[in-house]
């Protein structure tokens, strides 16, 4: 998802990141059964860089909607008002800052220990207990939602279903002509890490940024982005290097948005 949901990778999140595997399985499937335009190239007026959509936003929500409501059925909903209170606070002021307040947008809360968020197309925004548990300052939850945010303003969702659709097409027709099971499934590695990885990588780096310039707009102090990624990447367990993984190595995050919020004058805490 597009982090997902966006454009989370179908596997190899890690647990200190947001997982989205179930959501993206629904969510695959259901855009997976879609009648598809012809190929297309569009500019994204929000950053500026051309994209590649092959599938109609209305069909993508549409999936997205029956992805969110297998959710909601089998993950327990958080009955905490003022935490809910809190969450639509900072959301409400997220996507206003983005341009999207006059679009409806429901924020739910999880109750799992999990450390995780998402953000699924029709601007559903799912936040675990245990991220919000961990995010004490508002601040911590505002980049969490601006990087869902950048998310949906840049069409990650759409535009990873488009380039996997595109690259499995081209594994099939390619598979067909080599005879070999071991270079079939080199094949199918080497699109992995070349191309699916990487553009994830790309997309997540893009929602922090979005992100980090929606919190500030919204008059949050995105210096606290700094603590939070230092946080959320202390969390144990391993991870594989980062030309093998969905997500960007987490030492490197932290010094790209360092290096931006510097940039922009802002200077990082």
């Amino acid at each position: 998802m597009c982090g997902i949901c966006d454009a989370e990778a179908l596997g190899g999140v890690q647990k200190t990141g947001w997982q989205r595997r179930d959501l993206m399985r629904a969510l695959a499937g259901g855009a997976a059964a879609m009648a598809l335009p012809a190929c297309a190239n569009s500019t994204n007026p929000e950053t500026g860089r051309e994209q590649l959509i092959l599938i109609d936003e209305s069909q993508l929500q549409q999936a997205a909607l029956q992805a969110w409501a297998q959710q909601v059925q089998q993950t327990p909903t958080w009955n905490n008002r003022a935490a809910q209170q809190r969450l639509e606070r900072v959301g409400t002021r997220i996507v206003n800052a983005a341009g999207r307040g006059g679009q409806p947008w429901e924020f739910r809360l999880f109750d799992t220990p999990d450390k995780n968020a998402f953000v699924l197309p029709g601007n559903k925004v799912g936040f675990y207990r245990g991220l919000y548990e961990m995010c004490q300052v508002e601040d911590w939850m505002a980049v969490v939602l601006g990087h869902e945010t950048g998310h949906v303003i840049g069409r990650h969702a759409a535009e990873r279903y488009s380039r996997e659709m595109v690259t499995q097409t081209a594994l099939q027709v390619a598979g067909a002509q080599i005879n070999s099971r071991i270079a079939t499934a080199a094949l199918g590695m080497g699109a992995q890490v070349g191309l699916s990885l990487p553009f994830s990588r790309e997309q997540e780096s893009e929602a922090d940024i979005l992100g980090i310039n929606y919190a500030h707009a919204a008059q949050f102090d995105v210096r606290q982005a700094i603590p939070f990624w230092t946080a959320m990447s202390s969390g144990g367990g391993s991870r594989p290097p980062e030309f093998m993984s969905t997500h960007p190595d987490p030492a490197n995050r932290v010094e790209r948005i360092r290096a931006y919020i510097a940039q922009q004058g802002w200077y990082p805490a």
